[in-house]
């Protein structure tokens, strides 16, 4: 079986973090705790790409409270993906999602966004899943994610390597088939706050 690496990954305002930690810890990390994982938080610090400022962000016009991250490592060859991707496909998202959702009041007119990331280490390449997530939408949404990063390997797969990160989002339950394109997970925190400029001046 083909070792992956995984970590996790926390933004958003202060009150946020400490539910979402535990949900993490009680929900997601055991899945983990099992053959063919590796945890190894430095090796996806190390990736150019996946550099980020831990500050709040936002999406799409709407402040997110937070930012729920889970960073996978593999490789793009079609047989360890499978792999790797059948394995990933029984992560209890949905299960830590509504832990925090318990546990966490969401003031109305703000979001959760969970988001979805895989750096493809032989071709150095960081697909990028976003969602929104909001407590009658966590059963569907691990599907959704899953869906999302077969339409980005099939896009990969056509059109090849377009930049160091391919973003894919799900817009009610859809996936974007065109991903947006970025060089770090900082850009798309800047992308999101000069749309969120935008939106306001309308």
């Amino acid at each position: 079986m083909q070792t992956a690496r995984y970590s996790f990954g926390l933004e958003g305002q202060s009150h946020f973090l400490r539910p979402a930690a535990e949900a993490q810890a009680e929900v997601i990390e055991p899945f983990f705790e099992s053959d063919g994982w590796q945890y190894d938080r430095e090796y996806f610090e190390r990736v150019p790409a996946l550099y980020r400022r831990k500050q709040p962000t936002a999406l799409g016009g709407l402040e997110t409270v937070g930012v729920v991250i889970g960073f996978i490592g593999t490789y793009f060859l079609k047989k360890i993906f499978d792999e790797v991707y059948e394995r990933t496909l029984k992560r209890p998202i949905g299960a830590q999602l509504d832990k925090l959702f318990k546990t966490l009041e969401v003031p109305a007119g703000k979001s959760i966004e969970y988001r979805d990331i895989i750096y493809f280490e032989d071709i150095d390449l960081v697909v990028v899943i976003r969602a929104i997530a909001s407590k009658d939408s966590t059963h569907g949404l691990q599907h959704q994610v899953m869906q999302a990063h077969r339409v980005a390997h099939h896009y990969i797969d056509q059109y090849g390597r377009r930049a160091p990160i391919h973003c894919h989002k799900i817009i009610e339950g859809q996936v974007a088939i065109e991903p947006e394109l970025f060089s770090t997970l900082e850009e798309i925190k800047q992308h999101d706050r000069a749309e969120l400029r935008t939106t306001v001046r309308k």
